[in-house]
């Protein structure tokens, strides 16, 4: 070396540093092939679902698991930059998601703004996340929902986005996989992402839900979001979920909702469905969403009513808010309900008004179901309700009688009582 020309030094020198920047260059663009398989760019288009490209340290440790409980393998051996070993590196479902939507970027050359989840909504609904999701990692996400159609509304619901990518593919998502979603996600983002959903899918995506997944819906949406999604059903879907949600939820969901949902919910329930979700609620609630409704609206939830969930209704009801209930029911309603009640049922209903409200509800009653009502029950409980009320109420009471009736009770009625009827 020492004999050697200085020219012929400076050259090998040259060829040696020229040697080090391939092998190193090699080296980066080989790990950032393998980090994301595929060419393409490796920004991520959601800042808290990224993971690093290359050696750089990730905040989700190999192994940990997500939100729903796994972790996804990206099948790559990464070389290390110290001592060129291997090890392979998992991504949570999110983290992949957050992949996908930048991989998609990629694709179409989006422009727009993905800084904000609206953005990131329209990322997720281009068709080219199918021919992204063929590629690995990301075919691990379809693996995990079951089908691609079901990955983008998937990803929406990871990301928490505020609506669903695709409204129409919603119901592909595996009912398991939804409801363990949709319990992660924040209330006011839940609230977008049911809202955002046409009335044929929140139907079917509901109904699929066991009761313990709809409760858990139903109590994080705040109350007029919750009114929305419940008033957006179709009487059907509505009647299904009110039903299976257990009675501890509806006794919290129903009292709260808005007065223009309540009633829409209310008069859109079947009559069925309406005895079995009244009957379940306690005394305060029940007195809360009865008295909370208009008399038209009223007066449709009782109408139809099943006998025995009418007598529930009413005997869980405290004098008072019966009162106020029965008093505020069409004349014509109110006639129907009480006639269909047996005489011992009838009878507790009636004693257990404040007597300014007997003299309501006697007093309101059509004559025919005045004469039903007078007829069915016992002579005493007539005789004890009459006189129970101020006389001149009960002789305009007695006045709507016909003869017949009247005639009838001259034998059962109290002498304090007859006094008070036509000659």
């Amino acid at each position: 070396m020492p004999n050697l020309p200085l020219a012929n030094l400076i050259s090998m020198k040259m060829v040696a540093w020229s040697l080090a920047g391939v092998v190193a260059a090699g080296g980066a663009a080989t790990a950032g092939t393998v980090a994301f398989s595929g060419s393409g760019s490796t920004s991520t288009g959601y800042a808290g679902a990224s993971a690093p490209a290359s050696g750089a340290a990730d905040s989700t440790a190999p192994g940990t698991a997500a939100a729903d409980g796994t972790s996804v393998p990206v099948a790559a051996a990464a070389p290390s930059a110290a001592s060129g070993s291997s090890g392979a590196l998992q991504l949570t479902p999110g983290q992949l998601c957050g992949h996908l939507t930048s991989k998609v970027e990629s694709v179409i050359g989006y422009a727009g703004d993905t800084t904000g989840k609206a953005g990131l909504s329209s990322v997720l609904a281009n068709p080219a996340v199918s021919q992204v999701l063929a590629t690995a990692p990301f075919d691990g996400l379809v693996n995990m929902v079951g089908n691609a159609t079901a990955v983008p509304d998937y990803c929406g619901l990871l990301l928490a986005l505020p609506t669903v990518p695709v409204p129409g593919a919603f119901t592909q998502i595996p009912a398991s996989v939804l409801g363990q979603a949709l319990s992660a996600l924040p209330a006011t983002d839940m609230a977008g992402v049911l809202g955002s959903l046409p009335a044929g899918e929140l139907s079917q995506s509901l109904g699929e839900l066991s009761p313990a997944q709809l409760s858990s819906v139903f109590t994080t949406l705040p109350a007029g979001a919750a009114g929305r999604v419940l008033s957006t059903l179709p009487a059907s879907a509505l009647g299904n979920v009110l039903t299976a949600l257990p009675a501890s939820s509806v006794g919290v969901v129903l009292p709260r909702l808005p007065a223009s949902d309540l009633s829409q919910v209310m008069t859109t329930l079947p009559n069925g469905a309406t005895g079995t979700v009244l009957s379940e609620l306690p005394a305060a609630g029940l007195t809360q969403v009865l008295t909370g409704l208009p008399s038209p609206a009223l007066g449709n939830v009782f109408t139809g009513l099943p006998t025995s969930d009418l007598n529930e209704v009413l005997t869980t009801l405290p004098p008072a808010s019966l009162g106020t209930v029965l008093t505020s029911l069409p004349a014509a309603t109110l006639g129907g309900d009480l006639t269909q009640l047996p005489a011992g049922d009838l009878g507790n209903v009636l004693s257990a008004l404040p007597a300014a409200d007997l003299g309501g509800v006697l007093g309101t009653l059509p004559a025919g179901d005045l004469s039903t009502v007078m007829t069915t029950l016992p002579s005493s409980k007539v005789g004890s309700l009459m006189s129970s009320l101020p006389s001149g109420t009960a002789s305009q009471i007695l006045g709507k009688l016909p003869a017949p009736v009247l005639n009838g009770l001259r034998g059962v009625l109290p002498s304090s009582v007859l006094s008070l009827l036509p000659l």
